[in-house]
């Protein structure tokens, strides 16, 4: 594996463009829009690459028979030395699945509800990622905002709060600074009282593609609120010539339903590996 430099990313932009589906976080780090890091098999003329987004979302795609490259793929998911560890996997094309498996081998462990407690040996599980397509404009028409809530664009104060009550999936993960999104982004959230209920941003914005990220502060949760944030990025969407786009894991079914409830519809299914970098 050989690790580009930043003024390089390009050369494995062919490889990226031939997945035949949502890629974003891989093609704001080849465009050099947001850190991370990117490896390939040869620095002339790749034939695989694996990119990996800062928050961890990585893409493996090409060539899945070069063993010299899967030897040093293994050992790098497993013991990752860089800033950035790939945690989550997509890959491409299909045959990648049947490579991966067999490389981690008793090291992989099949998502599956009726198997819990036979994950814990694992380095990876594997699952499924849903793609969904936005296809409902008429479901945003029944999202009212209730009574003493209100929706306001993510300014410099509000992102700054946000980081302070949330954690996990926050603009800074996604972007390389405030003023980076605050620049290029968007993002709306709802506050009650002056606290935040719940926040929805841009993690990716690409050509006229924009992905959501979507997440509520943990002592307003199970209760519905996210939705109201998120309809109004929805809404940004369709009223400014972007396209929404919405990913999760397959056992997420509290972003699947929201994301059904804003008129999404899922679209397609990827297997996906999810490293426990233990």
């Amino acid at each position: 594996m050989i690790q580009l430099h930043p003024q390089e990313y390009a050369k494995a932009a062919p490889l990226v463009r031939s997945v035949p589906f949502n890629n974003l976080f891989a093609r704001v780090v080849i465009e050099n829009k947001v850190d991370g890091h990117v490896f390939v098999d040869d620095a002339l003329n790749p034939s695989v690459s694996l990119i990996v987004h800062k928050y961890g979302m990585a893409l493996l795609c090409g060539n899945h028979e070069n063993d010299a490259f899967n030897h040093q793929l293994t050992r790098f998911l497993k013991h990752p030395a860089v800033a950035f560890p790939a945690k989550y996997l997509l890959t491409h094309p299909e045959q990648w699945e049947q490579k991966l498996t067999a490389l981690f081998g008793s090291k992989m462990r099949e998502v599956d509800g009726q198997q819990q407690g036979q994950e814990n040996d694992a380095f990876c599980l594997q699952t499924q990622r849903i793609n969904y397509a936005y296809a409902s404009p008429s479901c945003l028409h029944d999202i009212q905002v209730p009574a003493s809530f209100t929706v306001t664009k993510i300014d410099q104060d509000l992102y700054r709060k946000i980081h302070e009550v949330q954690s996990t999936v926050v603009p800074e993960h996604f972007w390389n600074s405030a003023e980076d999104f605050l620049e290029n982004g968007i993002g709306f959230a709802l506050l009650y009282d002056d606290q935040i209920v719940s926040a929805s941003f841009a993690s990716y914005i690409v050509d006229d593609q924009l992905e959501l990220g979507v997440e509520t502060t943990a002592a307003f949760r199970k209760k519905g609120y996210s939705v109201y944030a998120a309809s109004a990025l929805v809404s940004y969407c369709l009223a400014n010539g972007y396209q929404p786009l919405w990913a999760c894991r397959r056992e997420n079914i509290g972003s699947s339903r929201l994301a059904e409830r804003l008129g999404f519809v899922p679209a397609s299914y990827h297997p996906y590996f999810c490293m426990t970098l233990r």
